[in-house]
């Protein structure tokens, strides 16, 4: 049986919106010359060196950016994750905060949002107080055009760490709390595709993150994710590559990747894997890259580099748009 549901959202009772399974674009450019001034890119510093999931988030309804809304967040939030994760002998503490040293650019009006959640075990011996959850809620880069949907805000990118049963009990309540969903992020094959060039080309990243190896590690159809292929490329025989691929641009003023040049830039990686080691990939799937000082798998990433940071942060920021933020409205 056909069922067609629409929901009222908050604040807007004349707007009726109607669900609709999000469908992403084909991604045709990425810009590598969209970087923030020099200042803009030490807030990352907090992000760099640790393992983090990447999630996106749908619009928040009803988010107040003050002190005292804060307050009444955290509390809520503790409540129900004491709530959700009750065990004898542990208390629970959680906090709500703008994070001051992570500029998100054009988005000045919605700052970048740290949430923290704490255990704290009371034995009678000594306490012992650990951190299970911190996310931080960001719009990266991207200059937002002001929400047809009355009271509210876009922080499409969810970047968080923590254990797996406080990771999905803080989402599920944030998805209460601000009528919102988080899904995670995982970057497929097509994704990291675009990310090896997007990486390996950053015009000032640290070069001796740079100068080792690539490693692609492959999934092969009917066996488990722990079997795979790894194929290992030098990075400056890919950078030769790449750039004799976008020779047009060496100015290195606007430098951009075309759907185009990773065509182009596969094709000839795959002839070579053919030519070189006797290898046809076939339907096996491309699941995790490793440079060095950088990795990423599924929805987790771990980087040591601002520079690449940002281009990974603008990858996914948009990757996170167009799932959640192309807004249909019936009226």
């Amino acid at each position: 049986m056909n069922q067609s549901e629409s929901t009222t959202r908050p604040g807007s009772s004349n707007v009726m919106y109607t669900p609709r399974t999000p469908r992403m674009r084909q991604r045709q450019r990425f810009n590598l010359s969209t970087k923030p001034e020099e200042d803009g890119l030490d807030g990352l510093e907090e992000l760099i060196g640790q393992t983090w999931n990447i999630y996106a988030a749908s619009a928040l309804f009803g988010f107040q950016q003050d002190d005292i809304h804060f307050k009444l967040y955290s509390k809520k939030l503790r409540e129900e994750v004491a709530s959700t994760l009750s065990h004898e002998n542990v208390t629970y503490s959680a906090k709500f905060s703008v994070v001051e040293n992570i500029v998100c650019g054009p988005n000045e009006d919605h700052p970048a949002i740290k949430i923290e959640v704490t255990a704290e075990t009371n034995d009678r011996e000594k306490d012992v107080k650990k951190q299970i959850y911190k996310g931080i809620l960001l719009s990266w880069r991207i200059i937002q055009t002001e929400s047809n949907i009355e009271n509210s805000i876009r922080l499409p990118l969810l970047l968080c760490r923590g254990t797996r049963s406080c990771m999905d009990a803080v989402h599920a309540i944030i998805g209460r709390m601000f009528d919102c969903l988080v899904i995670a992020l995982p970057a497929n094959e097509d994704d990291l595709s675009w990310l090896i060039p997007i990486i390996i080309m950053a015009p000032k990243a640290d070069q001796r993150l740079l100068s080792g190896e690539v490693q692609m590690e492959y999934t092969v159809p009917e066996l488990p994710v722990t079997d795979t292929i790894t194929v290992k490329f030098h990075t400056s025989d890919l950078k030769k590559i790449l750039s004799t691929i976008i020779k047009d641009q060496d100015d290195r003023v606007n430098v951009s990747l075309d759907h185009e040049h990773i065509e182009m830039f596969f094709e000839v990686l795959h002839k070579q894997m053919l030519t070189l080691g006797g290898l046809q990939l076939g339907l096996c799937t491309l699941h995790r890259i490793n440079l060095p000082g950088i990795t990423i798998t599924e929805n987790r990433m771990k980087v040591m580099n601002m520079e690449i940071m940002n281009n990974i942060l603008l990858y996914f920021n948009d990757k996170a748009l167009d799932i959640f933020h192309t807004v249909h409205i019936d009226i």
